[in-house]
């Protein structure tokens, strides 16, 4: 492959704190960047600071480098070492121990990727959420490393809510502070950049996620009857809503069945629900490497998270002809689907149990409402495609038309 001139010797940092055998949306997009990056002839690394010395869930094109600031094995002092560190990481809201406890938790993070960065010299740096953003803020470099913040949620829940990442008061406002340090940041949509104050507006870009086309071959198969969910099996997902919804369904619709992919904290907690139902349609299907299949033989995507940023789950449903069903006051998934055009709308106001039941079994009972739903699926993610996305990767990485801060040196 003859790699353009104006890649030629170009090097970029891809930057996450953890992916190990993460499954997660983040870590998917980072991987899938960096493929598609390597791909178009740029030197990619991907860099990580984690004790887990295990590779990545999602395959990582050869060329790409993997690079982790920590060292997987561990000294016989390192146990000891590592309980006086998180003691004193349950000071973070002591006054007098909060910095101190903030600097235990990020501060060999930031030094050994500065030390990294001055080692490989790359043309640009891209910190995949709040912990590896912090990192990249506060490196140190003798050089104009373009450094990119890349956001993936409603940028409330990263900076505002304190059980998300650090649970400190110092780092959540230190999250936004560091933030002016960015030469872009780059969010999902459009309404996450008129969150953040006028000062940071300005280095703000659009980038969304790619969603991969599905041939029309594949998604005129035949449906079974499946209500599929997809996610991590964490609160914010709202599983457990989801199974009492099917409770109250199964009875009615004893050929149907639930199935639900994905892993995480609650799955013995999810696992009780269903058992202590005693149904027997409804399965917690762990990982799947074919997921893709799934989307393109099940009938209805059942999405009732309480907030996302961009979610995979549902641009792949609908891009596989796949109506998806959701809340309307879920981020992300509120500016994808469109109610009574690719999917349904739940309402929040009133009993979300009593919605998601209603609407969800009246649409298992209507064929061809879920393929006149389902069909228009295809066109509303096509501006997502993966060349436009990337393109828009290269536009934010090395174009000059988007104006960074004043105080965006170093």
């Amino acid at each position: 492959m003859t790699v353009p001139a104006r890649v030629q010797g170009r090097r970029i940092l891809l930057i996450i704190q953890k992916l190990a055998e993460r499954s997660g949306g983040a870590e998917r997009v980072l991987v899938e960047t960096a493929n598609a990056l390597a791909r178009r002839g740029y030197q990619v690394e991907i860099v990580t600071c984690e004790y887990r010395g295990r590779p990545p869930f999602y395959p990582v094109v050869p060329g790409v480098i993997l690079s982790n600031l920590r060292k997987p094995e561990r000294s016989r002092w390192q146990r000891p070492v590592d309980r006086a560190r998180r003691l004193v990481e349950r000071a973070h809201d002591v006054p007098g121990l909060d910095r101190l406890a903030w600097l235990s938790r990020h501060g060999a993070f930031w030094r050994r990727l500065g030390t990294h960065i001055e080692a490989t010299r790359p043309a640009a740096a891209v910190a995949f959420m709040p912990p590896a953003i912090t990192a990249l803020a506060l490196a140190r470099t003798t050089y104009p490393v373009r450094r990119v913040a890349s956001m993936h949620n409603a940028p409330e829940q990263d900076f505002l809510n304190p059980s998300r990442w650090d649970p400190s008061r110092l780092d959540r406002r230190r999250r936004l502070e560091l933030m002016s340090r960015m030469d872009r940041i780059a969010v999902l949509l459009p309404e996450y950049r008129d969150w953040y104050p006028p000062h940071l507006r300005r280095a703000v870009a659009v980038l969304p996620n790619a969603v991969t086309p599905v041939p029309l071959h594949l998604r005129a198969k035949p449906r079974d009857k499946v209500v599929l969910s997809v996610g991590r099996l964490a609160s914010v997902k709202r599983h457990g809503l989801l199974i009492d919804a099917w409770t109250r369904l199964a009875p009615s619709f004893p050929d149907w069945e639930l199935k639900i992919f994905g892993d995480g904290p609650l799955r013995s907690e999810l696992q009780s629900r269903i058992d202590a139902a005693g149904l027997t349609t409804a399965h917690l299907m762990g990982h799947s490497g074919e997921i893709a299949e799934q989307y393109q033989s099940a009938a209805i995507l059942a999405h009732p998270a309480e907030f996302e940023g961009f979610p995979l789950a549902v641009t792949e449903a609908l891009a596989s002809g796949l109506p998806v069903i959701g809340f309307a006051d879920c981020s992300g998934l509120n500016r994808l689907v469109r109610d009574g055009e690719n999917g349904v709308l739940l309402p929040d106001q009133g009993d979300r149990l009593d919605n998601l039941t209603t609407a969800l079994g009246s649409l298992m009972a209507d064929a061809p409402r879920r393929e006149a739903l389902g069909a228009a699926g295809p066109a509303s993610v096509e501006p997502y495609a993966p060349e436009v996305i990337l393109d828009q990767w290269e536009e934010l990485l090395f174009g000059d038309d988007l104006p960074g801060l004043p105080d965006a040196g170093r």
